[in-house]
């Protein structure tokens, strides 16, 4: 072969080979900066540089990655592709899609009753985790006994990753039922409207709204007669305690009158005289209401019976009555200041019947009569039992509700009771 012809061929040959080497060198070092396998965390992005040691011009994923949930963990096998010198060439990789976060979660305090555990699930908020999550104690809390507890909750997602929330708990040992206040014998009339929970309040240790619950299932509202009503109070932690009355059932008289219109005379007369002002004491009021009644009442020996409110009506505004007279209008001021207050009647009747007030005050019910003639004062207020005149005022203990009875003041107090000033020293 002509030599002229062979040295050309062979330049080319060595050329191709020479070019082809490159090439090969060149797809292979880039091969090699391609990571075979990436491992990502559920919810992250699928990032091509997480696939390369270092950049190559030109790559990309040929797989579409759009259609890959990274929120589920699993294996996928995706392929990378790249050009060089005008050429396509493709590697193929593994992305690992897996969850190793734990999940997270906000402790919600607890404020507990002995017993009470609540589920593990409403003690923790803003639980967050991609996958599905098991809120569990991560033991048995012992919630027996009273006081201040840190119990552990286990936050568990579908993978088996674990979380722990520290929660606090206080947890109250309440054995103490509510307290009821206001109970009182109620007097109402056939026909009319009768407001059981006037005046009636109920507190709690613990429970800001106890449950109050009134009975009146044994009142035949249309005979009169004497029937009890119950009220009951429960607390949130099952504690309950009840207090029975007594509501008094009457035909309603020819003559009566509203409490308010005797209200509004008792402010006509107190303005007009003086007779207490609102910023005094329970025992201040009553004191100067005793003492006006007997200054200014005048004993006329007759008084309309047929109910309290028309003694008091007439007496309020005629200033004449008898004992009933007076009793009534001391009733009237109290009831209207909410000073508790029962009729006492003499028994047995002697001569003539007689009345006075029970008067509940300072912790204990004292005798209390504007009309006390056989009193070293005039009058008597604030009496215990060894105070008074037992001929005046012997009275009969049945007739009275066993809780007052047991409640009236023995010891006497009248050392402490000063007429001329109408003061009251501490006792």
């Amino acid at each position: 072969m002509n030599k002229k012809i062979i040295i050309p061929i062979a330049i080319c040959c060595l050329s191709i080979a020479f070019t082809g080497g490159y090439v090969y060198n060149r797809i292979n070092r880039e091969r090699s900066v391609i990571v075979p396998e990436v491992t990502i965390e559920t919810g992250s992005e699928i990032k091509l540089e997480d696939f390369l040691t270092e950049p190559i011009p030109e790559c990309g994923f040929y797989t579409d990655i759009t259609s890959i949930d990274t929120t589920v963990p699993g294996s996928y096998s995706l392929v990378l592709k790249f050009d060089d010198l005008g050429r396509e060439f493709h590697q193929n990789v593994v992305l690992n899609i897996v969850d190793t976060t734990a999940p997270t979660g906000t402790a919600i305090p607890q404020t507990i009753y002995c017993g009470q555990l609540p589920e593990a699930s409403s003690v923790v908020t803003d639980v967050y985790d991609l996958a599905p999550v098991t809120v569990t104690y991560a033991s048995e809390p012992d919630v027996s006994l009273g006081g201040d507890y840190v119990f552990d909750v286990l936050l568990t997602d579908a993978y088996g990753n674990e979380g722990v929330v520290e929660v606090p708990f206080t947890v109250i040992d309440d054995h103490t039922a509510p307290l009821i206040y206001g109970a009182h014998d109620i007097e109402a009339f056939i026909g009319h409207s009768i407001s059981y929970l006037e005046g009636i309040t109920v507190t709690d240790n613990y429970d800001a709204e106890p449950e109050l619950t009134v009975d009146t299932s044994l009142i035949d509202i249309s005979n009169p007669g004497e029937y009890p009503v119950t009220y009951t109070a429960c607390d949130e932690n099952g504690n309950s305690d009840s207090v029975t009355v007594t509501l008094t059932l009457r035909v309603e008289p020819e003559r009566y009158y509203e409490v308010e219109v005797l209200y509004d005379l008792c402010r006509e007369l107190n303005e007009q005289y003086q007779i207490y002002t609102e910023d005094m004491t329970d025992i201040e009021k009553a004191f100067r209401i005793f003492h006006w009644a007997h200054y200014n009442v005048y004993y006329a020996g007759v008084a309309d019976k047929t109910d309290w409110t028309c003694a008091a009506y007439d007496g309020l505004t005629t200033l004449r009555g008898d004992c009933y007279t007076y009793y009534a209008v001391c009733r009237a001021f109290l009831d209207m200041e909410g000073i508790p207050n029962i009729l006492m009647a003499r028994y047995p009747v002697t001569w003539s019947a007689h009345y006075w007030n029970l008067v509940y005050l300072d912790g204990a019910w004292y005798h209390c009569d504007a009309l006390a003639f056989s009193a070293a004062e005039g009058y008597y207020f604030m009496c215990a039992e060894q105070d008074l005149n037992p001929y005046d005022h012997r009275y009969d203990p049945e007739a009275i509700d066993p809780d007052i009875y047991n409640a009236i003041a023995q010891e006497p107090v009248a050392q402490y009771v000063h007429y001329s000033t109408l003061e009251v020293d501490e006792f």
